[in-house]
């Protein structure tokens, strides 16, 4: 009898605690490869019986009964029509103008999203409609924060595909010491130089004065502009975000402190291969002598390459014996070499699974570098833009990649990397290693998603995760005020003393002077 009640209560237990929610994700960051991370997430939750709610800048791929995908619609035609939206030439701008041009596009594409179709289906949900938990992007979904108040203020978690900027741990009461943690944009190791140390904490600073001062106002006005004066506050909001999962791993990054709070995902999209499609699938096993495979990610396109370029690249593969696969946009190649397979998609992660893949030509995006690790594919990097270059120059420390910049691919540059990483072992070696190394966890990074998520809305937003840092201001937080104290407390006896040593002695020398 005791043993069916133990079982009774184990099954209670377990019904209650993956009891169907219902779920709202908001995706505003126009990146399809940020839209397949957060895919992986929307599938499982789906399939824990929860319902979910996505209003992303893509329809959700083969949606079950338990999603309801709401699309902003014409977001990657507003994006791509802005003037400084031209990846390729990003390859040489300062990391500070590339954060001051994604803060921009921050703010623009949250008035857009407030505007579109799609968030105005949402808007026009019951007005006693209540979800369970909401997740957003941080890289860009600040300004959306303002529709807790609107559907019952739900806990909120934070899912970011791209690493761990250091805003985010400013948000979460966080660690992050300058001294050793570089910034995502910055393509510097833990062990920095003086100078590199210098730049990283100035930077730091420059980044938080340009949030606080420019982006956090901007989208709160615009959150009032759409939403109405009783909205809910976005930088306020902010403060009562439960969990955030970034898209890291210490196999890669570099260690660090993370709260409870704060949760490594990195790799949550990356499933067991598929089949490939049987064109790819007889290309690939044929390829004894191996294959080279060169993409440039989702927002970065082949097509649009300047044609010296292109043509560089394509002379570089002529003269390659192992065969070569390109994600090429277009519909032809002109001067396509005969080693050359070209595709306007491939199925990347299923590709970098087969054997006889050895190599991976990438634009150094967080999603590729990831997936080419767990997969265990050397690669070399050419990075454009925002933490590209930081993720292959951690590649490069590691013994897994090559770094060749944009401006300086040439026939015979572009030959010269690709035979370094293919003839030397070490590269092969030391990438399974790391793969190795990556892949070790209790769980995977999915299941510890789902975990997170349901585990906040078990225990109503969980505020015991809750850092008191985010109560500080930041001269508190960096105890100034208490080194200001102990200084003066220090200092002003000293001083003191000094003066009146001072006092003593020169009434002294005035006596004695006259005295004389």
């Amino acid at each position: 009898m005791q043993l069916h009640l133990s079982l009774v209560t184990l099954l209670l237990g377990w019904v209650s605690a993956t009891r169907a929610a219902n779920i709202l994700m908001i995706l505003n960051v126009v990146s399809r490869s940020h839209h397949i991370w957060n895919s992986a997430l929307i599938t499982a939750l789906a399939e824990r019986g929860h319902n979910v709610t996505v209003l992303a800048t893509l329809p959700v791929k083969n949606p079950g009964p338990n999603v309801t995908s709401l699309v902003l619609e014409g977001c990657y035609d507003f994006i791509h029509g802005q003037e400084e939206f031209d990846l390729e030439s990003m390859s040489d701008t300062s990391p500070s103008e590339i954060l001051n041009i994604m803060f921009d596009w921050t703010d623009r594409i949250c008035d857009f999203t407030f505007k579109n179709k799609g968030m105005k289906t949402l808007l026009n949900y019951p007005d006693n409609f209540k979800f369970d938990l909401m997740i957003y992007e941080p890289t860009s979904g600040e300004c959306l924060l303002g529709l807790t108040k609107r559907f019952g203020s739900p806990p909120v978690i934070g899912v970011s595909g791209f690493s761990h900027p250091h805003w985010i741990d400013y948000k979460f009461g966080n660690p992050n010491n300058p001294s050793y943690i570089p910034d995502v944009m910055l393509p510097y190791s833990d062990h920095m130089t003086f100078s590199e140390r210098m730049h990283n904490f100035i930077f730091n600073l420059w980044t938080d004065h340009l949030w606080h001062s420019k982006l956090l106002p901007s989208i709160d006005a615009t959150t009032r502009k759409h939403l109405g004066p009783s909205a809910a506050i976005p930088s306020e909001e902010l403060l009562k975000v439960s969990a955030v999962m970034v898209n890291t791993h210490p196999s890669f990054d570099s260690p660090r402190p993370l709260l409870p709070s704060v949760v490594n995902v990195a790799g949550i999209h990356v499933k067991e291969p598929k089949p490939l499609p049987k064109d790819l699938q007889e290309y690939l096993d044929n390829a004894k002598e191996g294959v080279v495979f060169f993409s440039l990610g989702s927002n970065l396109q082949s097509k649009n390459l300047k044609e010296e370029k292109r043509q560089a690249i394509m002379s570089a593969f002529a003269e390659l014996p192992e065969k070569v696969l390109w994600k090429w946009e277009a519909d032809t190649l002109p001067g396509q070499p005969k080693n050359v397979k070209v595709g306007k998609w491939l199925p990347q992660t299923d590709i970098l699974a087969h054997p006889n893949v050895r190599l991976f030509i990438t634009h150094s995006g967080l999603l590729s570098t990831l997936e080419s690790i767990h997969r265990g594919v050397p690669m070399l990097g050419i990075p454009f833009f925002a933490d590209q270059k930081i993720n292959i120059e951690k590649s490069m420390r590691y013994g897994v990649g090559l770094r060749l910049d944009y401006d300086d691919i040439t026939k015979e540059s572009l030959l010269k990397a690709i035979r370094t990483v293919l003839d030397d072992p070490s590269y092969a070696k030391n990438m399974r290693e790391l793969s190795s190394k990556f892949r070790d966890r209790p769980e995977t990074p999915l299941e510890t998603a789902v975990f997170w998520c349901e585990y906040v809305m078990r225990h109503k937003g969980a505020p015991h995760l809750r850092s008191a840092a985010k109560d500080l201001y930041l001269f508190q937080y960096l105890l100034l005020d208490v080194i200001a104290f102990v200084t003066a407390a220090t200092l002003v006896p000293v001083l003191l003393l000094c003066y009146c040593c001072k006092k003593i002695f020169s009434k002294k020398s005035v006596r004695k002077i006259k005295k004389n």
